[in-house]
């Protein structure tokens, strides 16, 4: 009989143990190497409504070669984007770079090197795309956004 009774406090800090160790495993963050791909894959395909629809908070920190950087909410960075993806015809885009940079919330970024010319013209310039990301808990999300020349 009080083998019975120890069976269910047994079971009880059994699971209390292991709890702590299954939430960790939810909230491990997904590899920051596949966001980063897909916002390179969003990017070569000039998808600005897309791109901004990771936003951490539906503001993004926007630099597109020297408009200067700010804090600007979604509607406007895709409007941006979309500036930008119209004037220029993309050749290639890569993932040059990506790291985590810790802190709480967790950080990181990745850059994209973005060979694009300007519409009607042959010749290429190659542009170093950062982009800063921030683990909301579940996923990773857009923070920032630089195209530096």
């Amino acid at each position: 009989m009080k083998t019975i009774r120890w069976i269910p406090i047994a079971f009880a800090l059994l699971l209390a143990l292991l709890a702590p160790r299954a939430a960790t495993a939810q909230q491990a963050p997904a590899p920051l190497q596949n966001f980063v791909g897909t916002v390179a894959r969003l990017w070569a395909d000039g998808n600005a409504e897309d791109i901004v629809d990771l936003a951490a908070s539906g503001r993004i920190v926007l630099d597109l070669a020297g408009e200067g950087p700010g804090e600007v909410q979604e509607r406007n960075a895709a409007a941006a984007l979309r500036r930008l993806f119209s004037a220029r015809e993309t050749v290639s885009t890569r993932t040059t770079q990506v790291a985590i940079s810790g802190g709480t919330p967790l950080r990181g970024f990745g850059e994209l090197t973005w060979v694009a010319r300007p519409k009607g013209v042959t010749d290429t310039e190659a542009s170093v795309v950062y982009i800063g990301a921030v683990w909301d808990g579940r996923a990773w999300r857009l923070r920032e956004l630089r195209v530096l020349r």
